[in-house]
Parts: C-alpha cells; structure tokens; sequence
C-alpha cells in the first residue's frame, strides 16, 4: 500500500532524497514517485518536480518519467538544459492547476510548464502527457500550458493541452536556426488571455523562434489556432478549427513554408469566422496543398506588402473570399509583389472567389472559381475573379470561372474594375497581362 505524508513531511523527504541523488550520465531515468511526488491530486508537486529538475541539471541532465496519475501544480515547472519530461501515458499522466489554489497570482510563470527565459536552454523535451491549466474563455492573467522560452534544439511532442492561454509555444530564443520542434499536440480552449489587449491573445501554438517547425497538430476552440512570428517556419499537417479571435493561422514570417494543413472555422459558411490562412507583411513563402473550410473573410488571405509568396493547389470552400490580398492599414503605395496562385481552387465563396488588389509582377494561372457569390451580387462584389486598385504588370492566363448549380450565383465570371468602376487614372490597372474565358458567367475586362 502506498501511502502519502502530509505536505512538511514531504517537503523534507523531497529535500533528502534529491540531495542524494547523482546522474552518471543523461541516459538516466528517474521515477518522479520515488522523490515524494503524490499523483493523487491532493498536494502540490511544483517544489518536488523543481528541485527534481534542479540535482538533474547539475549532473548533466536526464529524464524525468511521470507515471499515470493527476499531478496538481501550485507553480510552475521550470525545466533545464538536457531534460527530458515523459509521461507515462498521454491520457493519463496530468498536471493540472487548481484555480483556488497556488502561487498562480503573482508568480511570473508564463505556463505551467516552461524554461526560465533568463538563460539559453537546449535540448528540452515534453512528451506523453497532458496539462489543463483551468482557465475560462476570456479569463484575464491567464497561463500556458506548455511554453519553452529561450531554448533551442528541443521539442513537444505527444502533449494535449486545456483551458490555457497559449497552448503550446516556443518563443523568445534570439538565434538564427532555433531547430525546435512541436509534433503530435492537440491544443484545446486556448481561451484565457493575459491583458485585454492584443497582445495578451491566446494561440493554440506559437512559434516565434526562427527555423522551428510544427507538424501533425491540433488547435481547438482557441483564440488564433496556430501563430507564427520569425523566419524559416514551418507547419505540416496542422488543423485548426473554430478559432474565436483572428485566424486559424496567423503567420507573419520571412521564409514560410506550409502543407497540407487545414482550417475549419465552423461547421457552416455561416458559423465560420475570421479567414483561414492570414500570410503578412513578410517575404518569401509557399503555402500549398492546404484546405480552408468556412471562414467568414478569407479562406487564404495574403496581407499587403507580403511578396514573393506562392500559393499552389490549395483549396477554399464556403470561405467569404477565397483567395485575396487584404490591404488594412497599408495603403498605396505599398503593394503585394512577385505572389504566385497556381492551381488553386474556390468554392462556395459568398463573395469574390479571387481578389486582387495592390498588387504587382505577379502571375496568377490555372486557378478555378466555382458557384461564388453565395451570399448575392452586388456592384462591388462582381467577379469570381476580381481586379481592383492599384495593379500592375500582372498576369492572368489559363483561370477558369464556372457556375455548376441548378440556380446560378455566379453571374460574373472575370472583372476588371478599372474597365468602367475605378475613376482614378492613378488607381486604374496598368500593363496587366489578361487571357481568361469564363465557362459560365459575364466578362467584364
């Protein structure tokens, strides 16, 4: 039978057995059990698991294994250089934070587990287990759930995250190729912020550290699925899905690299919020083979001056725009240059499946717009593909623009604004290249 001491007790035995404990090399494993941690739920392990990570880190660094069992935390966990946090199971290994209990108030903890940002970590790893922090939606002092700071050539991997403020991150290392890695997470309700600002907005994960990527995750119900802010990211087979204050992906990054991940923003056109994929401000990019599924504004939204980016064979479906460049807040002169669309398709949009605007040098082919204008025809909302302001030296060849249902919406196939809406001579479109022939609806170019 196994029985658990009060909590001063525990905190001596802690003490004692840890300052007992010698590492010969960062092979070892170490039974978190057997330094007094109690799985029970009932006390606290944070001191336990803290001085844990400390004897490890002196003596070179090694695993810490968490058997199954629910893990309460009245702080932080603050990992070290060449430790390795394993659960047992992924499902059944938890840390959890009580909300009446703890530290949580005043500790300068950004998650429940994390790196102290004051120094430079590497290879941390976080695997096999869960983390419910206990936040409601829009809480403010919200925590993470996993959150490595300042650390380089570590990973997540296998984690599922609840009720927190970011839900896995990596952000704050200042080195060019980070080379970090978040693999297998599910992030649900990232919903609770830090400030009610924007920038204490909860994502689901976060990168900000530069040549990191995220592969084959999850983001739930969180404030933005997935943000990236750095150079030479990289998300593969990620999904987000009902994201409640910006995007599904929000990726402001030189050097972008997505594939084959997905964005659901609701379960209809009319549930579905904000756009998809939001690609800002940076240069260099290649989003492909990736799926936006009702978003109320853009299913791929590319955010003036973003440049030198390619979209090719991606898809929208019930998305308010397909694929557009947005230009809030960045007016002419600034444009959008050398972006490539090859063999992207739109949907079901309830406005324009392609629009285009502030943009130059670009080329834009062999790309469909099908069944659009969903939510009905207005003069500013002619054209499955549209032109508006400010284009120049673009190409657009071999598009196709096709209404297939019994009672069309699609009434216009290509327009070009500057042929009898746009006024400005400065506005109008110029040296643009066009060869297009709508299988369905009027032309207007």
């Amino acid at each position: 039978m196994t029985i658990y001491f009060n909590y001063t007790f525990r905190a001596i035995l802690v003490l004692l057995l840890v300052s007992k404990l010698s590492i010969p090399s960062i092979s070892q494993t170490v039974n978190v059990l057997d330094f007094g941690a109690d799985p029970t739920g009932e006390y606290d392990n944070s001191s336990v698991i803290n001085a844990l990570v400390d004897s490890l880190a002196k003596s070179g660094g090694g695993t810490m294994f968490i058997p199954a069992g629910k893990y309460l935390l009245n702080d932080a966990i603050f990992l070290q250089s060449n430790i390795n946090l394993k659960g047992q199971d992924l499902e059944k290994s938890i840390f959890f934070r009580d909300p009446g209990k703890g530290n949580w108030a005043s500790t300068k903890a950004q998650a429940l587990v994390t790196t102290l940002h004051s120094s430079i970590n590497e290879n941390v790893t976080v695997e096999n287990l869960s983390v419910d922090a206990g936040f409601k939606k829009n809480e403010l002092n919200g925590k993470g759930g996993v959150c490595l700071r300042n650390t380089h050539n570590s990973r997540i991997s296998n984690v599922n995250t609840y009720n927190t403020w970011h839900g896995v991150a990596f952000y704050g290392y200042r080195g060019e190729n980070a080379n970090n890695v978040i693999d297998k997470v599910i992030s649900t309700n990232a919903h609770a912020s830090t400030t009610d600002d924007n920038s204490g907005r909860p994502r689901g994960v976060l990168i900000t550290d530069f040549g990191s990527q995220a592969k084959n995750s999850i983001s739930v119900n969180a404030g933005t699925g997935f943000y990236a802010n750095g150079k030479d990211i990289k998300f593969l087979e990620c999904h987000a899905e009902n994201w409640f204050n910006d995007n599904g992906f929000y990726l402001i990054v030189d050097n972008l690299y997505v594939s084959k991940c997905t964005a659901k923003g609701g379960e209809t056109p009319a549930k579905g919020f904000g756009s998809g994929f939001a690609i800002a401000y940076k240069k260099g990019g290649v989003i492909e083979n990736s799926k936006a599924i009702n978003c109320s504004n853009y299913g791929f939204r590319i955010h003036v001056p973003q440049s030198d980016t390619k979209l090719i064979n991606n898809t929208a479906i019930g998305c308010g725009i397909g694929y557009g460049i947005e230009t809030a807040s960045h007016p002419f002169p600034e444009v959008s240059n050398h972006i490539e669309l090859v063999n992207n398709t739109a949907e079901n949009s309830g406005l324009h499946g392609f629009l285009f605007r502030q943009m130059s040098n670009s080329s834009i082919t062999g790309n469909k717009a099908i069944n659009g204008n969903q939510r009905g025809l207005t003069l500013s909302t002619r054209g499955a593909i549209a032109l508006k302001d400010y284009l120049s030296g673009n190409t657009f060849s071999k598009n196709e623009c096709f209404d297939n249902q019994q009672k069309k919406t699609q009434i216009y196939g290509f327009y070009d604004f500057s042929k009898n809406h746009i006024k400005s001579e400065a506005k109008k479109g110029k040296n643009n290249k066009i060869k297009h022939s709508s299988f369905s609806g009027i032309d207007m170019f």
